[in-house]
């Protein structure tokens, strides 16, 4: 995955990214469990804010179209990505 952009001036708890195909959020923790929480709650978050959801519209979309990928183990730390497809927004307002 590579950078291109950095926004300074965003509000987030945790980092975020954006490919050209997905949107995804990211959460780390020392229990895979929560590392999980965080990155659906963000997510959920993210289509509130960015999409603007209704808060159970965002958790109904998280719960059928979101992929979770496991992307930290070592150390002790254990990272999770929450991914959407933009795919899902084509036609929609931003």
């Amino acid at each position: 995955m590579q950078i291109r952009t950095v926004a300074k001036n965003m509000q987030i708890h945790w980092p975020r990214a954006e490919t050209p195909t997905d949107y995804i959020t990211i959460g780390f923790h020392e229990d895979l469990n929560e590392a999980t929480k965080i990155a659906l709650k963000e997510l959920i978050n993210f289509l509130m804010n960015e999409k603007h959801l209704s808060r159970d519209d965002a958790y109904m979309l998280t719960s059928v179209a979101a992929d979770l990928s496991i992307i930290e183990l070592v150390d002790g730390n254990k990272g999770v990505h929450a991914a959407i497809p933009k795919a899902i927004f084509v036609g929609t307002r931003k």
